[in-house]
């Protein structure tokens, strides 16, 4: 299976939550299509929802189930205000058209695909996710053209890629990890510099790289540039965090 660098821009309050709540931090790496569709999808179940043939259709399931079984997810029912009595009637079509569009938004939050109404007083910022970036299975070519070493060290070349700091559990190839919004900024100066790109140029050698065992394994002579377009879209996502005072979280997977 391969490894993806992937990269997100949070909020210094979102990255906040995250760390008070780690088991958040898979949510952020949903996929930028899941995103896309999530909205359309829940509208178009909560549409269907509403009407009379739908609860009818539910009480019908409901009656057909083991009397056990239909008593306690009739009580469940009651407990989240739906009247299962009403569901035979052809009622209650809106009340399950509302409850299923809460459930998306929670999702939804739970995902950090969309930010829920802010009803505590609090910042939008809050819940804010900005921009996405992944480079493929480019991140170890440009992590060892960037500061030539395996692994990430005490240097800021050598951070961009596979350092930061962990968070929330192994998401196959180990935590996420983040970089607070000062920390992002120190990097995306670092990636800015003038000299590097010639100092990364100077450390291209496809055999050296295959014998490190730099991932994935085998470089032809016109991947130097493959891993140089990745390098310089990641740098511009650091230049863009810093500009906007974000967080950035990074995981494998």
């Amino acid at each position: 299976m391969s490894m993806m660098g992937r990269f997100v821009q949070v909020s210094p309050a979102r990255l906040k939550q995250i760390l008070d709540d780690p088991s958040e931090v898979e949510g952020l790496f949903a996929s930028d299509q899941a995103a896309q569709a999530m909205p359309k999808l829940m509208g178009a179940l909560a549409g269907r929802l509403q009407g009379r043939l739908a609860p009818q259709m539910l009480a019908a399931s409901m009656a057909a189930m083991p009397p056990e079984l239909r008593e306690r997810l009739a009580q469940s029912m009651k407990n989240i205000g739906i009247d299962p009595d009403a569901l035979a009637r052809g009622e209650g079509g809106d009340d399950l058209a509302k409850l299923m569009e809460a459930r998306g938004r929670a999702l939804a939050a739970k995902l950090g695909i969309s930010n829920p109404p802010n009803t505590s007083g609090g910042s939008p910022q809050a819940s804010a996710k900005g921009a996405s970036l992944s480079i493929d299975k480019a991140w170890h070519g440009v992590h060892y053209l960037l500061c030539g070493k395996l692994e990430p060290g005490s240097d800021l070349a050598s951070q961009a890629v596979m350092g930061g700091t962990d968070i929330g559990d192994d998401l196959g190839y180990g935590p996420a990890r983040y970089f607070e919004a000062d920390e992002v900024a120190n990097i995306a100066r670092e990636l800015s510099r003038p000299n590097l790109e010639a100092e990364m140029t100077a450390r291209w050698d496809p055999a050296q790289m295959a014998t490190l065992g730099i991932y994935p394994g085998q470089f032809l002579a016109d991947d130097q540039q493959w891993l140089m377009d990745a390098f310089q879209k990641l740098r511009q996502f650091y230049v863009d965090a810093s500009a906007a005072k974000f967080a950035i979280v990074t995981c494998l997977d």
